[in-house]
């Protein structure tokens, strides 16, 4: 039967293989079922190449079918207001998209051709009402029948075209009661022998593949019982085939033994309130060592060393400059060291005696009448009187004061530098902060470091000069993160002590020690799970050597009439179409005629109401798409499908199943569709193009002349390049027009191509600057061309924006006070160049950028 090879193609590519060596021969080797279990596992594993099987479709059947293909429709004439001077060519492919507007000639050609075809419900042809002439009815029809090239000229009256009665045509006359032919196609007896040769096969590799299975036994080690009932527990017993490399890394790392302990001394700890205040006890201390070392770490570093230095250069400089004014001022004197430090600190004394004690109401120093020396108690000269006002002006002199000033800095400088720990206090205090042994050393050398730079700065005059380097602050950090776990540890103590938490630290416990045990064992885990993906490749090449289908298969073979195979085609179309929970089905009604039988469409179980009443538009339509492919596909010859707007009044689900079926039928057979929708042109030319069909693409439009005449394709569906050629064509003769002064016909084609030219700048921006990603008319999201948008940089979209805001203004209607003035025709084709040049550039974007090159973008230059 025609139908095996079909139905073996959806089988199990090893069972595909199986079958050409079983017509050869009803039994296979030994050699042949080692070779098909091989096969069916590597099936299993998705390494088996989807290759079209050989199986011979005639294989059980002798019958042969012709082809028959449409060419072209010329020469019409009286028929509707079809009136095309240039014929109708359908192309050289099997499926072809005729598209036109409402009113082009569409549904006048679909009815010319029932009428050739002699197709039911052809209805009446008209001639065109609006004219008075009465042409003959006629056409011109060109095919090719098994390879020959034929023409058929066809006269209104002749009668029907005999190699044409094949073609089959939907359209929206097609009705839900229709006579269908009972196929040439009977029972053979080989069929079932070669079905129960197939099914023997298949329980031959399942033996095999059984006694495989058991050389694989499980060598699974066995978890504590206390560790069962954790999550880790839960997870490894559960591991499968389906168990990832990651997930076994993540369930099998490495357990941190400190957070194992911690929790053992909790469920040990009989007083948590009182170790908490132990803990936290703890931490103050490490706290206040940190906070000390960062206090002697910041008097002495870099900065502050550097200031205190910067201090100590100012008092030196200072103080020169007061000891040589004092110098000068008292040269003369008769006693050395006058204006030295001493002498400054015996005269602040004797000021201090004398306002104080001596002349408390006086100004010091005394010089009025009887005033004695307050330190001598003589009294005082005039001479001696006027030295002590020298000496006090000296002393109150700017320089002195200066340098007095700087020296108190300096003083207060050195003095903010606390003393640090000897080494027995730091001991003292490590013990109480409970910091570990490795700390000691690393805390003593620190301070010592400190305690050197403190005491190398007072002999340092230079910045140059600075100590080495402060020393590393690494036991800072550590330090500071004992304290935070000191402080978590706490606060679970508290917790302890306010409810009993030992069932659910128990719990955690365990939940580690399962994690460790399964560490420890994290080798014998991934070989099992390597085991488990072994016998599950075994399980699922089983199941593709499952007979059920073969059985049911075979079953339908012994007990099928020619109906129930109609019945079948139209319940697998109805699949195919989406339209599997609309209740209907296809019954064989009482024969009406010799070979001749009656089908009727009915509700499921509810015949006796009108199908009409009950299905929706689009349902009906639908169900009518079904009957008619499974009443044509059941045929024999491989001839035409002609449909006329199949996807009216279907929603986009609906449509797109539709559109699927017909480019999966233009693999055998010629496909015409005729249609005004854009988004089925575009939903057809997506599916054409996943399956690597080719399409052709025709346009007709309606003339001054008449309908029907054939055009070129819309711009909105043009290949873009195609479409830049012709405007950047147009422009140049528009050009050329206006040169010969046919100035109102080329305002009216500028407006034109700016319109025109706007479309194809955003099919630009679909195809080429966001890579197809997302099309207007198309459903599908090509996410895999997402990877192309790095290429994309803000000047493509720069200039790509620009030509969008330019010729958008043309698109709509304009002020008649402001109106927006046409782009020049040099400005126009101007622009078109440039879009032309940008794509060319940034289609070899992936090939220099693959290269490790980038090419300069178009709009860098402009």
């Amino acid at each position: 039967m025609s139908g095996v090879a079909r139905w073996l193609s959806e089988r199990p590519q090893w069972l595909q293989i199986a079958a050409p060596r079983l017509l050869q021969r009803s039994e296979l080797t030994d050699n042949d079922v080692s070779e098909l279990v091989t096969l069916c596992q590597q099936e299993a594993e998705g390494k088996l190449a989807k290759k079209p099987s050989p199986f011979p479709a005639d294989a059980f059947s002798q019958s042969t079918a012709g082809t028959l293909r449409l060419c072209s429709i010329s020469k019409v004439e009286g028929v509707n207001a079809l009136a095309p001077q240039k014929p109708l060519k359908f192309g050289k492919n099997n499926i072809t998209m005729v598209y036109g507007n409402n009113g082009s000639g569409k549904s006048g050609y679909v009815r010319l051709l029932k009428h050739v075809c002699g197709k039911r419900e052809p209805g009446t042809l008209h001639r065109d009402v609006y004219k008075s002439d009465a042409a003959t009815q006629k056409a011109c029809i060109s095919y090719e029948q098994n390879g020959v090239s034929k023409t058929h000229t066809w006269l209104a009256g002749s009668g029907v075209c005999d190699d044409l009665n094949s073609v089959d045509i939907f359209d929206t006359s097609f009705g839900r009661v229709f006579v269908s032919k009972e196929d040439a196609v009977s029972y053979e007896p080989p069929v079932l022998l070669f079905f129960s040769a197939l099914i023997s096969a298949c329980d031959k590799v399942k033996w095999a593949l059984d006694a495989e299975a058991k050389r694989y036994p499980s060598k699974k080690p066995n978890i504590p019982a206390d560790q069962k009932a954790t999550p880790e527990g839960v997870w490894y017993e559960a591991i499968s085939h389906k168990t990832s490399s990651q997930d076994m890394d993540q369930h099998c790392a490495r357990v941190d033994e400190a957070e194992m302990q911690g929790l053992q001394r909790r469920l040990a700890e009989p007083a948590p309130a009182d170790k908490a205040k132990q803990l936290r006890n703890q931490k103050q201390h490490v706290d206040t060592l940190v906070q000390d070392a960062q206090k002697h770490l910041d008097q002495l570093s870099d900065e502050k060393v550097r200031q205190i230095i910067s201090a100590k250069k100012m008092a030196n400089l200072k103080k020169t400059a007061a000891d040589t004014a004092a110098q000068k001022a008292f040269s003369d004197g008769e006693l050395e060291g006058v204006g030295s430090d001493v002498w400054k600190a015996l005269w602040e004394a004797a000021r201090n005696y004398s306002v104080s004690t001596a002349y408390k109401e006086t100004e010091y120093p005394n010089v009025f009448e009887a005033s004695r020396c307050v330190l001598c108690h003589q009294t005082l000269t005039q001479e001696a009187k006027d030295r002590l006002v020298s000496f006090e002006k000296f002393v109150k002199d700017e320089t002195q004061k200066i340098a007095s000033d700087a020296a108190k800095k300096y003083t207060i400088a050195i003095g903010a530098i606390d003393g640090l720990p000897n080494s027995d206090m730091l001991k003292t205090r490590i013990d109480a902060a409970g910091l570990k042994d490795e700390f000691t050393s690393q805390v003593t050398s620190f301070f010592a470091q400190l305690q050197a730079r403190k005491d190398r700065l007072l002999g340092i005059d230079f910045e140059k000069a600075i100590a080495d380097p402060l020393p590393s602050q690494k036991w800072m950090d550590e330090a500071k993160a004992q304290s935070n776990s000191l402080d978590t540890d706490a606060k679970k103590y508290d917790e302890d002590a306010k409810r009993d938490h030992r069932k659910e630290i128990q719990n955690q416990l365990n939940s580690l020690q399962a994690k460790k045990w399964l560490f420890e064992n994290c080798m014998a885990i991934k070989e099992e799970v390597v085991r488990l993906k072994r016998l599950n490749l075994i399980q699922e090449a089983q199941k593709l050597a499952n007979t059920k289908a073969l059985s049911q298969k075979k079953g339908e073979l012994a007990e099928a009439l020619i109906t129930d195979a109609f019945v079948e085609r139209f319940n697998a179309e109805l699949k195919a179409l989406g339209a599997s929970q609309v209740k209907v089905e296809l019954v064989k009604l009482e024969p009406v005629s010799k070979g001749r039988v009656l089908h009727k469409i009915q509700l499921r179980g509810a015949s006796e109401h009108k199908i009409t009443d009950v299905l929706s538009e689009g349902e009906s339509r639908i169900v009518s798409i079904a009957a008619f492919l499974a009443d044509v596909t059941g045929k024999s010859k491989n001839a035409p499908f002609i449909f006329d707007d199949p996807i009216s009044s279907l929603d986009q689900n609906y449509e797109e199943a539709v559109v699927e079926r017909l480019v999966e039928l233009s693999r055998d057979k010629q496909v015409i569709v005729f249609t005004h929708r854009l988004s089925l042109l575009g939903t057809i030319q997506d599916s054409a193009k996943k399956k690597e069909i080719d399409l052709d693409v025709l346009s007709i439009r309606s003339a001054d002349w008449g309908t029907g005449e054939p055009a070129s394709i819309p711009i909105a569906q043009k290949d873009i390049k195609s479409a830049l050629n012709t405007l950047i064509n147009q422009c140049q003769d528009a050009k050329k027009d206006c040169k010969n002064g046919e100035f109102e016909s080329v305002d009216f084609r500028r407006k034109s191509m700016c319109s025109d030219f706007r479309i194809v700048v955003e099919r630009a921006i679909e195809n080429d600057l966001l890579c197809g990603v997302v099309q207007r008319f198309q459903r599908p999201i090509h996410t895999l061309k997402l990877r192309e948008l790095a290429k994309l940089t803000p000047t493509d979209c720069d200039f790509l924006d620009s030509l969008m805001t330019k010729y958008s203004k043309f698109a709509h209607s304009q002020p008649s006070e402001q109106p927006v003035d046409l782009p020049k025709l040099d400005e126009i084709l101007e622009d078109m160049k440039l879009l032309k040049e940008w794509r060319e550039e940034y289609q070899k974007k992936t090939v220099t950028s693959s290269a490790g090159a980038a090419a300069t973008p178009l709009g860098d230059r402009l």
